[in-house]
């Protein structure tokens, strides 16, 4: 099955584990469950992964893959539905059900131009986009230029592993803040980066973002790749002036009772 969900895998993506479909859902998820589709001769054709929100007790279609077949899609999203039954919100593209510790993290979302099947298959079933993110990766084939002083003080993180990178003023304050998720080693997610608001448009973003580079190429990583929210004009500015290439849209999908 892990071959199955490694044939969507986008650029930059960490390289899926076992613990993808044999995990334990994290806390506030009910009822998780693997459905396997197979054809006449047992061989698996596709699978879905969904759970129950307590929160909301909206139903999560975590993942969904087929080799982009559509009638297997619309088959595994049919079954998902029927199995989180016909009252309640539907989610799809959230992602893995597991804690995040279990598991090296990417973000949320169906690929739209890299799947378009499993889009369609969504549309015709009564899905309709929620909300979006831009996937962009930065290859780490050579060596990104050396980052110039001040430099970030670096704090290892565990939950997810990863390392946190903060830039000071000279009395210790912090002005910008960086976390990189690790992944599988390989592949390396710049989770989240931020500047003090009063310390905008002074270069501080790409200043940080550069030393994210270079630290993920020393640590062995080959990618690194980046999200920001789809009107983020800022955050697309900042990736792409630092050598980072969109390579899709991710889009999570709802569907009202």
């Amino acid at each position: 099955m892990l071959a199955l969900i490694m044939a969507d895998r986008l650029p930059g993506q960490p390289v899926p584990d076992r613990y993808l479909v044999t995990g334990q859902a994290r806390h506030g998820l009910a009822d998780a469950a693997t459905l396997v589709l197979t054809d006449t001769s047992d061989r698996i054709r596709g699978a879905v992964h969904c759970a129950v929100r307590i929160s909301d007790a909206a139903g999560l279609i975590g993942w969904l893959h087929a080799h982009e077949d559509f009638e297997a899609l619309a088959a595994l999203i049919a079954t998902a539905r029927a199995r989180l039954g016909p009252v309640r919100t539907l989610y799809a593209g959230t992602g893995p059900t597991q804690p995040p510790e279990m598991l090296t993290y990417t973000p949320p979302g169906i690929p739209e131009r890299w799947r378009p099947a499993t889009t369609r298959a969504l549309r015709a079933a009564g899905f309709t986009p929620d909300t979006s993110r831009r996937y962009y990766q930065h290859p780490l084939t050579s060596a990104p230029a050396r980052p110039l002083f001040p430099l970030a003080e670096v704090r290892p993180l565990t939950d997810p592993p990863g390392v946190q990178l903060t830039l000071t003023e000279t009395d210790g304050g912090p002005l910008a803040t960086a976390v990189l998720h690790t992944g599988d080693g390989d592949h390396w997610q710049l989770w989240h980066l931020a500047v003090r608001p009063d310390h905008l448009h002074r270069g501080i973003g790409s200043h940080l973002l550069a030393q994210c580079l270079h630290l993920a190429y020393q640590h062995g990583a080959t990618s690194l790749a980046a999200h920001t929210d789809e009107d983020d004009a800022a955050s697309t500015r900042l990736v792409t002036a630092g050598g980072f290439t969109e390579v899709d849209t991710l889009t999570i999908h709802h569907r009202r009772p």
